[in-house]
């Protein structure tokens, strides 16, 4: 039986959640959380990238023990200054609100272009320093492939003549960061100033400034196989422009997360590599009383198709646990793909 305090729980997170579907503009209900998690995924799919050797595949059975494992020859390369990329992912979501009971599924397309000035690493120390100054652009799309009609979540029913595309959003972020890699260790220094804005009018709902640090080390299992275990921290000075909790400031979403990770990389053939990977991730709000247990589990199919185009489909889950007032626990199951184009000139 629910205690007094569950059910008066439950009627504030429905009350609120009436009040951003009631908004001029519906907000998309943990839209900041979606975006974390899309940016971590995308972070340990480059974590097990890196891991990928230049070996050449061998063209039959008992090459290597005619003439040794070969390699393509390192050529010096020229220095470049500007990195950019375009990135489309599709994937469908069993739980887009994340919520506790009553699932809404969704197809979502996110679609990033990005653009950084990033020379080519420096030799510093017996490393390489690699800075970064940068910005990206998102679009978070729903139901592009067929209206899904809005249900029931927590006992408050989300009707809305728009259906779930009344929920896309745009986010934008300028970044700045730099890398110090040696031999197989890697540190990173950085910070993010992020906008959450109304897909229509592009007027902000949500802002945060992220000073974050990182450090992971790679392990060169084979010459086909390898992990990287790594950790990532960051504190999120944050502004809700949006509807706020009653007695509740604009900046209750301030927090620290730590987390820890580890990515495998399996290369199956010169345009195929397999990367399972677990993330745990603990969040401690610095302005109410709550705090984040995060397990993600993954697995990805990476396939570069050239140089500078890559193809990938990939699979996850999400635990996510919490003791805040007016959050939920979720599960979380979503699978689809993407492709990306990177250039650097």
């Amino acid at each position: 039986m629910k205690t007094p305090k569950a059910f008066l729980k439950a009627g504030l997170t429905m009350g609120a959640s009436l009040f951003w579907l009631t908004a001029v503009q519906a907000q998309m209900p943990n839209a900041d959380q979606q975006v974390d998690s899309l940016n971590q995924q995308r972070q340990l799919q480059q974590s097990a990238q890196a891991l990928d050797t230049n070996g050449v595949p061998a063209l039959y059975d008992s090459e290597t023990s005619d003439v040794g494992p070969q390699s393509v020859l390192q050529m010096k390369p020229r220095r470049t200054w500007i990195q950019a990329y375009a990135d489309a992912q599709f994937f469908y979501t069993d739980n887009v609100f994340l919520a506790d009971h009553d699932k809404q599924g969704a197809n979502v397309l996110v679609s990033t272009v990005m653009a950084a000035l990033a020379p080519t690493p420096y030799n510093v120390g017996d490393g390489q320093l690699s800075p970064r100054l940068g910005y990206q652009y998102q679009w978070f799309n729903y139901d592009l492939i067929g209206p899904s009609s809005l249900r029931i979540v927590n006992n408050q029913f989300l009707g809305n003549p728009g259906g779930l595309a009344t929920f896309d959003f745009n986010v934008s972020t300028v970044f700045a960061d730099v890398s110090w890699q040696r031999q197989n260790w890697q540190f990173t220094a950085g910070t993010d100033f992020r906008q959450l804005l109304y897909f229509g009018s592009c007027d902000e709902f949500y802002q945060e400034w992220v000073p974050r640090w990182s450090t992971s080390r790679d392990f060169n299992l084979t010459s086909a196989t390898g992990i990287s275990i790594g950790y990532q921290g960051d504190y999120r000075m944050t502004k809700t422009a949006g509807p706020v909790p009653v007695g509740f400031n604009t900046d209750y979403n301030d927090r620290t997360d730590q987390g820890i990770y580890v990515v495998g990389s399996w290369r199956l053939s010169s345009h195929a590599i397999l990367q399972p990977f677990y993330n745990f991730q603990y969040t401690h709000y610095t302005r109410i009383d709550r705090d984040d247990f995060l397990n993600s589990f993954g697995l990805t199919l990476y396939c570069p198709l050239t140089k500078n185009i890559t193809l990938r489909g990939f699979v996850g889950y999400d635990d996510f646990n919490t003791d805040g007032f007016y959050a939920q626990n979720y599960e979380q199951l979503s699978a689809g793909g993407g492709v990306n184009l990177s250039v650097r000139f």
